[in-house]
């Protein structure tokens, strides 16, 4: 998510901020003991992400510059919400535990409402008038599923930061 802010959170860039991503975990892997002996090592993976993306969007200007693409004057694309690609991300993942884990904390509730909103596509009207509560309720419980599913997604990136340092002291 954090490489994707840097894209402006455009979804046309959600595979080069996930390339940046791969990149960075890389050169971290290569630079293990610069990771080993920091004294934050997520602040310092966050920040090497950021100038892997900040190089990679000045490269793409670049590229567009020299084969005449012209800057766009606005975006036509249609931009799904970051908060939502966390959701989608958490449940496309091949890992079990991130989906078990997401549907162990959410409620009753939450899970009929993240059925409906996100695996049947229904608008917020609409999930509100099929279960019958109001919009703002409905648009709570999805929010509430958000950041639950942001919670789950800071989690699991410690883990993945605490096994590469765990694999870097051998």
């Amino acid at each position: 998510m954090y490489s994707f802010s840097l894209f402006d959170c455009k979804q046309q860039h959600i595979h080069d901020a996930e390339d940046c991503v791969q990149d960075t975990f890389e050169k971290a892997l290569r630079f293990q003991k610069d990771l080993l002996h920091h004294t934050a090592p997520l602040k310092y993976l966050k920040r090497m992400c950021k100038y892997i993306t900040i190089t990679k969007r000045r490269n793409m200007h670049i590229h567009n510059r020299l084969l005449g693409y012209p800057k766009p004057i606005e975006d036509h694309y249609d931009l799904a919400d970051p908060k939502d690609i966390v959701v989608d991300w958490i449940l496309q993942q091949e890992n079990e535990e991130a989906k078990k884990a997401l549907f162990a904390i959410l409620t009753e509730k939450e899970k009929e409402i993240y059925g409906l909103y996100y695996q049947q596509d229904l608008s917020i009207k609409d999930v509100a008038k099929t279960l019958n509560i109001t919009d703002g309720s409905a648009r709570g419980c999805i929010q509430r599923i958000r950041a639950k599913a942001m919670g789950l997604t800071i989690h699991f990136l410690l883990m993945i930061a605490c096994i590469i340092a765990y694999l870097c002291t051998y």
